[in-house]
């Protein structure tokens, strides 16, 4: 039992512990190409107005084992990534390209869920299972 339980402190463990990464920037909701990453560079802005427009050499994808993103904070502002080239000037922006848009603010990447790690407790409960059959068939 001490064997077993050990085994399960030591894949168990490491499971959990991933490191949980973040994102300020824009995210971009949409589905297609850009879907599901924070860009973090700003194309240049000339005199405030309109939405941010962001570069989209620069974004921040999710990490393995992490299925979305969750909002920390939002400024309530669209945004939108460039394909191409982009500029803002006097609040009117204009993209060389098609524009995907999203939301601009602080973004932290969420794991997926317990399901995606039925098979390993399914594993570790057969060979706990197997494990009790074999101690009862040996008295």
């Amino acid at each position: 039992m001490k064997n077993f339980c050990l085994f399960v402190l030591i894949f168990l463990i490491p499971t959990f512990s991933y490191p949980q990464g973040s994102a300020t920037g824009c995210l971009i909701t949409d589905a297609g190409a850009n879907y599901n990453k924070v860009y973090t560079s700003k194309n240049l802005n000339l005199l405030t107005g309109g939405h941010a427009l962001y570069n989209n050499t620069t974004s921040t994808s999710l990490s393995t084992d992490y299925c979305s993103w969750q909002t920390v904070s939002v400024t309530g502002n669209t945004c939108g990534v460039c394909s191409l080239l982009g500029l803002c000037a006097l609040g009117v922006c204009a993209c060389v390209g098609t524009v995907s848009y999203g939301f601009e603010g602080e973004f932290n990447m969420v794991q997926c869920n317990l399901d995606d790690h039925t098979w390993f407790f399914g594993a570790a409960i057969g060979l706990f299972g197997i494990l009790i059959i074999r101690k009862r068939t040996k008295l």
